[in-house]
């Protein structure tokens, strides 16, 4: 395969709210150093103010170099401090622009409460080929996520109408099984493109389980694609431990053209 028609992409929940920070960014940069992969999708980043100004997402960019964060701030404490989604990109892939969703709030969800969620999205040109890249990590709320998942849809879906993008790529950690109504809607929705379980594409039939890190018995973690004409998915692997509670998943893409 032609090295500029694959583009390969991770996503990692890098626990960002737990003890020991220092030793365990040192863990993921790591790991993420081990794959280079062109996009890094991160969920619970924690940075100091909505900027992402000295948070962990520019951090792990440090480590690794050669690459760019974007940071998407959700829950927002009072003190300005907030947790987030974050966009690693390496420096060889142009960014064309990017956007962010904010899912809707029930704050009388005692699972939901006052934990905003939010969907990162960022247009790149990969071998010519524009492509929408989203991250998100959705609610502790089964119910939020069942209608929150079609908010991210829709939102998926303007935004490749806006950018004429040829295909689209989704991670994070949705909190939700694949046998989830969550996870069965977005695998049923968008027409004949389809949004396709990287997993399920590399390993039909197996578990794949990513939470919790020393025991993975649940797959929570997710790459989705919607593909463009003559994409592949040619390989997805769950990512070593990384010093998170969660496992991150990797996915290799053939691009057609």
């Amino acid at each position: 395969m032609s090295h500029d028609r694959e583009l390969a992409v991770l996503t990692q929940n890098i626990w960002g709210g737990a003890a020991l920070w220092e030793r365990r960014r040192a863990m993921l940069a790591r790991l993420m150093d081990a794959l280079r992969p062109a996009i890094i999708g991160l969920q619970e980043v924690h940075a100091p103010a909505a900027s992402g100004d000295l948070g962990q997402a520019g951090e792990l960019a440090g480590l690794l170099g050669g690459y760019r964060a974007w940071f998407a701030p959700g829950r927002v404490a009072a003190t300005g401090a907030c947790e987030g989604v974050a966009l690693l990109c390496r420096d060889d892939i142009e960014v064309l622009g990017h956007s962010v969703e904010a899912l809707t709030l029930d704050r009388d969800d005692p699972f939901e409460g006052d934990s905003q969620r939010v969907v990162l999205r960022a247009a790149i040109r990969r071998a010519g080929q524009v492509i929408d890249v989203l991250v998100t990590h959705l609610s502790l709320s089964r119910r939020a996520r069942a209608r929150t998942v079609r908010e991210l849809v829709g939102f998926a879906a303007r935004e490749r109408q806006r950018s004429g993008s040829l295909g689209a790529v989704l991670m994070g950690d949705l909190n939700a099984l694949p046998s989830e109504e969550a996870v069965r809607y977005l695998r049923a929705t968008a027409g004949d493109a389809g949004w396709l379980d990287a997993w399920m594409e590399a390993h039909p039939g197996k578990a794949g389980g990513t939470w919790p890190a020393g025991l993975p018995l649940r797959r929570i973690d997710y790459v989705f694609v919607q593909p463009g004409e003559g994409w592949a998915v040619t390989r997805c692997e769950r990512a070593p431990f990384s010093g998170s509670d969660h496992h991150g998943v990797a996915a290799w893409l053939r691009l057609g053209g």
